[in-house]
Formats: structure tokens, C-alpha cells, sequence
């Protein structure tokens, strides 16, 4: 209801949006990106609420709730934040062919 309220300009009602869920939203979002990257968290959560503000027009519930909505949209970002600074990498055997077992059945 809330977002619905931000969506037709109703500020008070992002306050409120804000106010219940940065707090949860900034643990989540540190967890995430762990020590070596936490830096880079309070671009994260800057962003999440910059994605909220630009997309308040054409929000739409589709069943989820606005705080998994919230979490989702952070997420992502965290992981392209993550496959930037190059922490997702490929395991040492990659490209060694699919895993095979040892011996006959």
C-alpha cells in the first residue's frame, strides 16, 4: 500500500518505505558482499533505493511482497558488484571436462 501511495506521490509514504526497511536492507546487503567487498555496500544500498525511486511508476506487486521486491533488486546488484571486482572465479579445474568416477560401478 505503501508503494502504491510513493507511486501516485504520495513522499511520506517512501519515508515510511524507507524507515521500515533500510536498517534490514543494509545488514542484508553487507552479508552479501562479505569483508572484501564491503566497501562497495553503501553503493549498493544507494543504488537499491535510486531503482525504487526510478521505478515507482511502473511498480507492480505480481504477487511478492514490496520487501521481497526490495531484496531481489538489491541482490542483483550485489552480484554484479561482485562479478566486477572479479571475486567470482572459475574453479581450478575449469574446462577439465565433466567430473567422472574413479574405477567400475
Amino acid at each position: 500500500a505503501l508503494m502504491r501511495a510513493y507511486a501516485q506521490g504520495d513522499a511520506a509514504a517512501f519515508e515510511a518505505l524507507y524507515a521500515r526497511h533500510h536498517a534490514a536492507l543494509y545488514r542484508f546487503v553487507h552479508r552479501l558482499l562479505g569483508r572484501a567487498a564491503g566497501t562497495q555496500a553503501d553503493e549498493v544500498f544507494q543504488d537499491t533505493w535510486l531503482r525504487v525511486i526510478q521505478a515507482r511508476e511502473r511498480w507492480a506487486p505480481q504477487g511478492a511482497s514490496f520487501r521481497t521486491w526490495l531484496f531481489t533488486l538489491a541482490h542483483h546488484r550485489a552480484i554484479d558488484c561482485l562479478r566486477r571486482s572479479g571475486r567470482e572465479v572459475p574453479p581450478d579445474d575449469a574446462g577439465a571436462g565433466p567430473w567422472e568416477p574413479d574405477g567400475d560401478p
